[in-house]
């Protein structure tokens, strides 16, 4: 009965999720940067924002349709709200979410709303070419994070080792050990860029450095709770960059 319970599991994990389900996410994601950009900066024909929203959900909708088909559990683990495979050993370290998540979600937030006060009050000015650059390499960040999605089907929000999970060194796994946090830190960074402020550079370097403090714990975490980790660390030297970090 317990083998066939942990099949069950294995099989529900491994499942699509309903497609109404991933052609609702781009919807949502563009009604919550909608609700937080606009009224702030009191103006519904900000063009920079409106493009930012439509390129983020064409993005977002593409890739967890492709996700959702070829690695679904990625999607079901990243949907976790409650950690599962803590043990002695590693609950320390993935305690650590309790003080750094708030930290990135400020940074994060704040990346929003300081390019909606900017626009509204006119603290700064970008010519439009730099704006559409920021653009370019947010959505860049946003694909980066897609593939590490694909390649690794438990790269969770949540700092956590599940049952079964394994030691992923292949694709881009093999050049850098976190190149989710790499492409969040590409999105997070030209994000306000995209949307015509400096300002909110200030808080989106906030949320890189929280990344990169997650990074710590997070290693401890795997180092304590992971076979192989350390080998993994000793041939990828690098965390977030090739060659430099």
């Amino acid at each position: 009965m317990a083998k066939e319970n942990v099949k069950n599991t294995i099989d529900k994990m491994d499942k699509p999720i309903p497609i109404w389900v991933i052609l609702v996410i781009p919807f949502y994601a563009g009604a919550l940067f909608s609700v937080i950009l606009f009224p702030i900066a009191k103006d519904w024909g900000w063009l920079e924002a409106w493009l930012y929203i439509i390129v983020f959900a064409i993005n977002i909708g593409v890739s967890y349709f492709i996700i959702n088909k070829k690695n679904p559990r990625v999607i079901r683990n990243r949907m976790k709200v409650k950690k599962e495979g803590l043990t002695s050993l590693t609950k320390r370290s993935a305690g650590s979410d309790k003080f750094i998540m708030p930290i990135l979600s400020v940074g994060f937030i704040g990346a929003l709303i300081l390019p909606a006060f900017d626009h509204r009050y006119g603290w700064s000015s970008t010519p439009f070419m730099v704006k559409m650059i920021g653009l370019v390499v947010s959505n860049a960040g946003m694909v980066l994070m897609d593939i590490a999605m694909l390649q690794n089907a438990f790269a969770s929000k949540l700092l956590d080792i599940n049952k079964g999970q394994t030691l992923i060194d292949t694709g881009l796994y093999s050049h850098v050990r976190h190149p989710l946090y790499s492409g969040a830190s590409l999105m997070i960074l030209a994000l306000p860029i995209a949307l015509g402020s400096w300002w909110g550079v200030l808080p989106a370097v906030i949320g890189v450095l929280s990344l990169a403090l997650r990074i710590r714990f997070e290693e401890e975490m795997l180092i304590n709770g992971m076979d192989g980790y350390q080998d993994y660390q000793a041939r990828v030297k690098y965390k977030l960059i090739p060659g430099i970090y």
